[in-house]
C-alpha cells in the first residue's frame, strides 16, 4: 500500500483502491475516472456517501468505465502512473483543503478537485449516471459544514 503524505486514512485507501482498479481493468495509467472509482470503493468517506446519495455506485461507475475504455490484461502500476490530469486533481485537492483551513486532504477534497475539471472522463461518467457536479458540490459543502 502506498502512503500519500497529508492525506487522511480514507483518502489514502481511496487512492490505493484507484491504483488497484486501474490494474484490475488492465489500464496502463491511473486517471480521474479511477480516482472516483477508488473513492466509491473506499465506501465510507464523505465522497462515497455524497456520490451514493446521488445514485452513483461503484458497480455502475465501473461499468461506465468499461463502456468507454477497453480493458486489458492485469497491469502493475504505481503512483508514477497517475495521468497529468489526475496529478493536477491531487494538487487541486491539496489547495482545496488548505483554502478550507483543513490540516489534511480527505475524500471530499479529492472529489471536489475532480469535479472542478468538467472536461474529465470522471465528470462525464458521473454525469452519465445522473449526478450533477453542482449538486455534488452543494452536498459536500453541507457534509463538511
Amino acid at each position: 500500500m502506498y502512503r500519500f503524505k497529508g492525506f487522511t486514512e480514507k483518502a489514502n485507501n481511496a487512492l490505493n483502491a484507484a491504483i488497484q482498479a486501474a490494474q484490475a481493468l488492465g489500464h496502463t495509467y491511473i486517471g480521474t475516472e479511477h480516482i472516483v472509482l477508488g473513492l466509491l470503493r473506499e465506501g465510507t468517506g464523505v465522497a462515497a456517501t455524497v456520490l451514493n446519495n446521488r445514485g452513483v455506485t461503484a458497480a455502475q461507475y465501473q461499468e461506465k468505465i468499461v463502456e468507454v475504455e477497453s480493458s486489458g490484461q492485469y497491469s502493475q502500476l504505481s503512483p508514477e502512473d497517475f495521468t497529468p490530469r489526475a496529478k493536477k486533481a491531487m494538487e487541486v485537492a491539496m489547495a482545496e483543503a488548505a483554502m478550507l483551513q483543513h490540516g489534511y486532504v480527505g475524500t471530499e477534497h479529492i472529489l471536489m478537485a475532480v469535479l472542478r475539471d468538467d472536461s474529465s472522463v470522471a465528470v462525464r461518467l458521473i454525469t452519465s449516471l445522473g449526478a450533477r457536479p453542482e449538486e455534488l458540490f452543494a452536498d459536500i459543502a453541507r457534509a463538511i459544514g
